[in-house]
């Protein structure tokens, strides 16, 4: 099935404000809220997003969604440069939010867990939406993940669909040096954009 930003573009606006309104309510997402923050594909290759909507031409309704993308932000952040960080954020992912299907991260882990290691406490220097975190799940629904994640939109549906994993909505080169030699191992698809 061919690539659709337009539909991709619906299912993260939609993810997005599920996510707010995790946050504002303070709860667990439902089974339902869960599948559509499933849906979450980040903003890889939908250039649309990193001009202003306004004056612009809607003949294909990208430009109605991008506004709509804006002010859904614009709704859900304290100040101005909160809004920016996000904007800048899901801007400066159009290059590089392509997330890992989940049985490459499957096959990964699979590949690790069939080495005998055993490890306890797993670090995604670059976790996106967390695909290598559900599947160490399946092999270890125990283990210790820490999560880091740049992109504060990305990073927001990440903490919601893994509320019990530890992460950090912030680029992994601020890990502090304390945990150096901490991790069993790293898991990750690192953007290399």
């Amino acid at each position: 099935m061919a690539f659709n930003k337009k539909t991709h573009l619906r299912q993260n606006i939609d993810a997005l404000k599920t996510a707010f309104t995790l946050d504002r309510e303070r709860r667990a997402p439902t089974p339902e809220e869960e599948r559509t923050l499933g849906a979450y594909s980040g903003f890889g290759a939908i250039k649309e997003v990193l001009e202003n909507p306004t004056g612009k031409p809607n003949k294909d309704g990208m430009a109605t969604l991008v506004a709509e993308l804006h002010e859904v932000i614009r709704a859900n952040t304290p100040d101005e440069r909160e809004y920016k960080r996000y904007m800048d954020g899901i801007k400066n992912s159009v290059l590089t939010a392509f997330y890992t299907p989940p049985k490459v991260a499957d096959a990964i882990v699979e590949a690790i867990w069939d080495t005998r290691i055993v490890p306890k406490r797993i670090l995604d220097p670059s976790a996106g939406t967390g695909v290598f975190v559900s599947a160490v799940d399946f092999h270890d629904p125990y283990a210790e993940i820490t999560c880091f994640e740049k992109d504060p939109a990305t990073g927001l549906i990440l903490k919601h669909l893994h509320p019990e994993k530890r992460v950090r909505v912030q680029g992994f080169e601020r890990i502090e040096p304390k945990y150096a030699g901490y991790y069993d191992v790293a898991v990750s698809n690192i953007p290399f954009g």
